[in-house]
Formats: structure tokens, C-alpha cells, sequence
């Protein structure tokens, strides 16, 4: 259920009544100054208005808008200002005669945002665990490349995102790591709360695979210098704990006491040979109750989930899930769980968040292949908004009395239009959580 930004627009063009597309029949100028299409013979010479502007969609200038100042309908010629070069037979175009193609996007993209509540993204989290110290321990969120994470670090081995089935475990992203010996860490630099371990023993794991015996394992520094190692994995080519248990509920293990003046703490994760492969996921630092979750990286809206509930065991996939009641957020996006919620047992969080145009890794753009998460009816309302956005821009001083009164009354009418598609149309939010005591 998705529509890109190119037939949002198109929608858009024709609920407003501006739209016309077609393809040229033969070449225009040499200079990019005219466009040739016999459909066009069909048009009044005053078709064209002061505020028309052409998009070729296809050849070699796709993409470009130009100004029009005359059609010829005796042979379907259209003048414009010059394309960066000739438009050739057979191109494919469209002609926008209020506002432009870019003005209309730039309609629907506001329009994303101001349609909240009334049109959301749904938000299903099932990645955080309670009590985990570690940031983004699923390896959901943080990567800003391929290669590259803002809480983990590597150290000489290669590390890459992993979105293949079946080489992760939670949510859809894992971490590989292979090429070279080393490891991947997460410290106090990165995550300043593991400071606040000191004195307190630990239980570092993970679900772990690898193709090699002798090759994965944990390591947790302790004091920032020395480490406590974990067991190998035993390199059967699965997910599995250090007993060779193959199972996808299994972990690998490594646990101590944290130093009580450390230096430094760090949980690592070792690759003690290069022609392994290995992949990690679900990674948790469990010890004294952390009463907190990081919940920013969601993207919910004010940081404020519908719901929160817990697992009924500590990786148990089957419903129902126990609702948790009297927790908090906080503005810097930091959840603060009840005394019920219960020591590495994993987390569900529901609510919603804006909507907006995405592409394929999910980064919001203002490309025409981008992609918004609705699809008829509710794209009405999205059109609805956005023809809001433009004749708003209209109805503005600079603007005759005249045109500025049909504006208003088209500004009136959509008005009226979002109004009444909201009620008929609008999505419904998640069931709130009472607030026991609250």
C-alpha cells in the first residue's frame, strides 16, 4: 500500500482540474524552444495562460519544466522557453496550467506532514528488550552507511549491515562481520550509561552464526584494559549458542563483574579468524535494572507511544503480550518503564508517527519515485490538503482582485472538500493505554 510522489501529483493535477499529458508526434526546434504534438490541434490557441509550464517525463531531458507562451493549433506546435536541448519525437510530456508540476510537490509533501493526525504511519516495534544497557541493540536504526553505525564501532574486522534472509533475527537488519580479524564494540563513548555499570556484574550475549569453529566469540572490558571472554561459537553455519544448541532462542554468552573504578567499559564482539563469516543480532547487556528504554530512534509522534507491552518470557514470539501500565516518556525520547516491567523480556511498542514521502531505505526525499504509505481513499485527503497549500499561496496581495477572488473560492471549496473527506476517510489510531494512577 504505497503511491509515489509522481502519481500523487498526477492525482493532484486532475481533482483540481490541471492535467494533460501526451507525446510529441514529431521533433520540435533545434534550441529546445518548441514541443510538437497533432494532439494539441485539438486546443484553443488561449489555452495557454500566463502560468503554463511544461515536464518532459521521459528522454533525454526528463524531468526538465519550461515556461509556454503560445500554441499554434493549426500544427499542434508549443513555445516555450528554451529545454536544455531539442525535444524529439515520441517524448513524453505534460503540460500544468495553474501551477507547476514542483509547485505541486512541494504542495504534497507539506501536505504530508499537516495531514496528522488524520493520516499516520503506523509504528509496530518489537526490538527493544527491558533492562538492556546497549543502544540500538537490534541494529535497526543507527546505520548511517552499509558499513558504518553511530553505537557500534569496528575494530580492523569488517562489519556491514545485513538485510538477507536468514542472516538476522530481530526486526530486518543484522550485522555481519568478516574480511579480517577484530572486533565490533559499543563503549562508554558511544553510550555514556555504561559508565553507571561499574561495580555490577553483567550478562553480555547475542544470537550469533558462523560458518567457523574457533572464530566468534564476547568479550566484555571490564576496567578498559582488561577482558573477560565468552566461549566460541562452534562454527556449525547456524544460529547458535557456544554449545552447539541450534535454535534461534539460543545466545551466546560472556558475563563478569565490572571493574568498580573502570576507565573505560566495552562490550565487544571478536572474529578471531579473516576467512570466517560471521553475523550477530539481538544483542543485550543485562544486569542491575535499567529502567529505561530509548525509544527516539522510532520516529513516534512526540515520543509518545499507544501502547507498550512485554513478551511473556524472554524470547517467547507468541501472543498475547502483557499490556504494562504507568510508564512515562520524556521529550528526549527516553521510555521510563513500571516496576512491573520485567528484566530482559522484550519489548512491543505501538502508536504512530508523520507521514511522509520515503525511499526504498526509508530517508524521507522530494524525488518523484519517492514513496508515501497510503493509497485511495485516503491519497483524497492527501490531495485534498495540498490543493489547500496552493490556492493559499494564490490568495495573496500581489495577485489582481479578480483572480484573487476566484482563488478563495476555490480556497473555500477545498476547505470544505478536506473537511468531509477527514470524516470519511481518516485512519484510525491504535487503541490508547490507560494510565493506572495517572
Amino acid at each position: 500500500m504505497s503511491t509515489t510522489l509522481e502519481n500523487a501529483m498526477i492525482e493532484l493535477s486532475k481533482q483540481i482540474g490541471d492535467f494533460w499529458d501526451g507525446t510529441s508526434t514529431s521533433a520540435g526546434a533545434a534550441g529546445g524552444t518548441t514541443l510538437v504534438d497533432t494532439g494539441l490541434k485539438a486546443k484553443a490557441n488561449d489555452w495557454i495562460t500566463d502560468e503554463t509550464y511544461d515536464r518532459i517525463t521521459s528522454g533525454t531531458y526528463d524531468n526538465e519544466e519550461r515556461k509556454a507562451s503560445a500554441l499554434d493549433n493549426s500544427t499542434g506546435t508549443l513555445t516555450i522557453l528554451a529545454h536544455t536541448g531539442q525535444i524529439a519525437s515520441s517524448v513524453t510530456y505534460e503540460i500544468h496550467r495553474l501551477f507547476t508540476a514542483n509547485e505541486k510537490r512541494k504542495a504534497l509533501i507539506y501536505a504530508a506532514r499537516s495531514c496528522f493526525p488524520y493520516l499516520f504511519d503506523r509504528i509496530r516495534d518489537e526490538n527493544l528488550t527491558v533492562g538492556n544497557w546497549l543502544r540500538d541493540p537490534s541494529l535497526e536504526w543507527s546505520w548511517t552507511s552499509t558499513t558504518a553505525n553511530t553505537y557500534w564501532v569496528a575494530s580492523t574486522v569488517t562489519m556491514t549491515k545485513s538485510t538477507t534472509y536468514p542472516y538476522y533475527t530481530r526486526g530486518v537488519t543484522g550485522m555481519k562481520l568478516d574480511t579480517a580479524v577484530g572486533f565490533v564494540y559499543q563503549s562508554d563513548t558511544q553510550n555514556a550509561d555504561l559508565l553507571k555499570l561499574a561495580g555490577k556484574t553483567v550478562t553480555f550475549k547475542c544470537k550469533a552464526w558462523c560458518d567457523t569453529a574457533s572464530a566468534l566469540r564476547l568479550g566484555i572490558c571490564y576496567d578498559g584494559t582488561n577482558i573477560e571472554y565468552g566461549d566460541y561459537h562452534p562454527g556449525t553455519s547456524n544460529w547458535a549458542d557456544e554449545d552447539g544448541n541450534n535454535a534461534l532462542d539460543q545466545f551466546l554468552w560472556a558475563e563478569k563483574q565490572i571493574d568498580y573504578d573502570p576507565t573505560a567499559v566495552s562490550f565487544r564482539i571478536y572474529l578471531a579468524s579473516a576467512t570466517a563469516t560471521a553475523y550477530v543480532d539481538d544483542l543485550r547487556v543485562i544486569g542491575p535494572r535499567m529502567d529505561k528504554v530509548y525509544i527516539g530512534s522510532l520516529n513516534l509522534a512526540q515520543h509518545r507511544p499507544h501502547q507498550v507491552l512485554q513478551s511473556p518470557d524472554t524470547d517467547i514470539y507468541e501472543e498475547p503480550w502483557e499490556q504494562l501500565h504507568g510508564y512515562t516518556t520524556d521529550s528526549d525520547g527516553w521510555l521510563y518503564l513500571p516496576p512491573d516491567a520485567t528484566n530482559d523480556y522484550r519489548l512491543k511498542v505501538l502508536g504512530i508517527k508523520h507521514l511522509g514521502f520515503v525511499d526504498s531505505t526509508g530517508a524521507e526525499g522530494t524525488t518523484w519515485t519517492n514513496t508515501i504509505d497510503i493509497d485511495q481513499p485516503q491519497l483524497d485527503i492527501l490531495v485534498a490538503q495540498a490543493a489547500i497549500y496552493l490556492y493559499t499561496q494564490m490568495v495573496i496581495p500581489n495577485w489582481e482582485t479578480g483572480d484573487r477572488r476566484a482563488f478563495a473560492e476555490a480556497l473555500g471549496y477545498w476547505k470544505a472538500e478536506l473537511a468531509e473527506r477527514k470524516r470519511k476517510f481518516a485512519m484510525v489510531a491504535p487503541s490508547a493505554t490507560t494510565q493506572w494512577s495517572v
